[in-house]
């Protein structure tokens, strides 16, 4: 169906009610709880993958109601900015909540923009809520009196972000005496503009994607919103791992309120039940030394008074990329020359956590991979007749050609990890498993690797592994949109034993 017919059948629906809905509009003063048939006819006519492409990612009607009254607890506002504005759920709702305010509407995707245009039109309110088309980062905004800035800006990774405008974010945070990454995505590069126009006063107030709150990009952002009380953080709400704020998109929402009465406390919380629960107040200074914060908006969620990071005791290691497994891990009918080149290895996450790696027979229930020599001219006859074989069959499913091939010395030689101490497994809905190796195999992507730093006897890791099963939650990793956690090798490394767990173990 064209978009065109989509958008129109859409339209359609409400046009009998337009009274009905300029009545809860403005008697309500709240966001107009009706069909959005412009969101639906866009999410109809787009795929999921242009939609990220775009970063176009709708709010849930019951959170645009939420963080609208977090601000207006705040005061009135003259102006109230819409980046990224989609098809208007927070330009509504701002408008009806701040009748005396002109509120921005700013979208870079016409037809979204059209669209929403075409219903401020419906509702009469077209002179109250101008519609900018244009790249936020560039646009100069007509901006009168105390500014409310509030909305979902775009989440789109680097990858899809022109290099000019990485600079731009780059220079923009030096100006401020922050180092940035380019990794950052394009909801960053909206907080950095947001931030720039900001005046005392002026309040913030938009849900991202939380990973910042936790990784290498996102401690420009952290030192950003902590550097000082005038436009600095006032609260952060994280979205408890059942809440799926954005259910089209695999992560986890954070609403984040700044400025407004500069304040040197910062209070931090959840966002569960559709609605905001405190957890904890923090110092502006204690919190900017923070690593990572979305443990902190947990309750109960801090570091033990003493012992050490799992860091300082073992090496965290990713396991090793084929590039293909399809080619390199062995079936069971494969010739016995081949098998001779290949090593037992974890290929799924299930095996360390059904206890597969523990068991006698680990080696022999365990699939092979298939583990090459960069020079092949050293093997034995029989075994390099099956490694010609496999190299033709690699070939033909494309395994040369995949990146991480290509970036090897001889794209056939993965080079398979040492066997390690002990495995994690990094992710899942529910928090990893730490379990020790005593069959000594080795491991692919799916897992990480303990290497001890010092030697440590078979007692002491499992008395190490069995408290960090029973103690390391999914909030110490990075958790997404349905619960899914994520552990990062850094974030394995920091973990903390308290000293009863580990002293004694040299």
């Amino acid at each position: 169906m064209p978009r065109e017919t989509v958008i129109a059948r859409n339209a359609g629906r409400n046009g009998g009610c337009l009274s009905q809905l300029q009545s809860e509009l403005f008697d309500r003063g709240g966001p107009v709880h009706e069909p959005d048939p412009e969101a639906e006819a866009f999410t109809l006519a787009t795929t999921a993958q242009a939609r990220r492409a775009q970063g176009v990612t709708f709010t849930p009607p019951w959170l645009v109601e939420r963080m609208l009254q977090r601000a207006a607890a705040l005061g009135e506002f003259d102006t109230v900015v819409d980046a990224g504005a989609g098809s208007g759920r927070f330009s509504l709702a701002a408008a009806a909540r701040f009748p005396r305010a002109q509120v921005l509407a700013v979208e870079a995707n016409e037809v979204l923009a059209a669209g929403l245009r075409a219903k401020l039109h419906r509702l009469g309110l077209a002179q109250r809520v101008e519609v900018l088309t244009g790249d936020y980062r560039a646009l100069s905004l007509p901006l009168r009196g105390r500014t409310l800035f509030v909305g979902n800006p775009p989440y789109v990774r680097h990858h899809d972000i022109a290099e000019d405008w990485k600079r731009w974010y780059g220079q923009g945070m030096a100006a401020l005496g922050i180092a940035a990454s380019q990794l950052a995505g394009l909801h960053a590069h909206f907080m950095l503009r947001s931030r720039q126009l900001m005046r005392p006063g002026d309040v913030l107030c938009i849900v991202t994607a939380a990973e910042w709150l936790d990784n290498g990009y996102g401690s420009a952002l952290r030192h950003l919103w902590t550097a000082d009380g005038a436009h600095g953080l006032r609260r952060l709400w994280l979205a408890a791992a059942d809440e799926p704020v954005f259910p089209d998109a695999l992560v986890s929402a954070v609403v984040v309120e700044c400025g407004g009465v500069p304040d040197d406390r910062v209070g931090l919380g959840r966002i569960v039940a559709r609605g905001f629960a405190p957890t904890r107040e923090l110092a502006r200074a204690e919190l900017r030394a923070a690593p990572r914060w979305s443990a902190l908006c947990q309750p109960g969620m801090g570091a033990p008074a003493s012992g050490i990071e799992l860091g300082e005791l073992f090496r965290v290691t990713r396991g090793q990329v084929t590039g293909m497994n399809e080619a390199w891990i062995l079936p069971a009918d494969a010739p016995a020359a081949l098998h001779a080149l290949g090593v037992p290895a974890v290929t799924r996450a299930r095996e360390i956590i059904d206890g597969t790696v523990l068991e006698a027979d680990a080696r022999a229930r365990l699939r092979q991979v298939i583990d090459l020599p960069v020079d092949l001219e050293g093997l034995a006859h029989e075994q390099r007749a099956a490694a010609d074989e496999w190299v033709a069959h690699a070939r033909r499913l494309g395994a040369d050609r995949s990146y991480v091939a290509r970036q090897r010395k001889a794209w056939y030689a993965v080079g398979m990890r040492e066997p390690p101490a002990a495995f994690v497994s990094y992710m899942g809905r529910r928090p990893p498993v730490f379990r020790p190796n005593p069959q000594r195999v080795s491991y692919l992507n799916i897992a990480h690797g303990l290497y001890p730093r010092l030697p440590l006897g078979t007692a002491a890791l499992r008395r190490i592994l069995d408290h960090l099963n029973r103690q390391t939650g999914i909030y110490s990793g990075r958790v997404y949109g349905g619960g899914l956690a994520k552990f990062e090798p850094g974030d394995v490394a920091r973990l903390r034993l308290p000293d009863t767990a580990w002293s004694g173990v040299a």
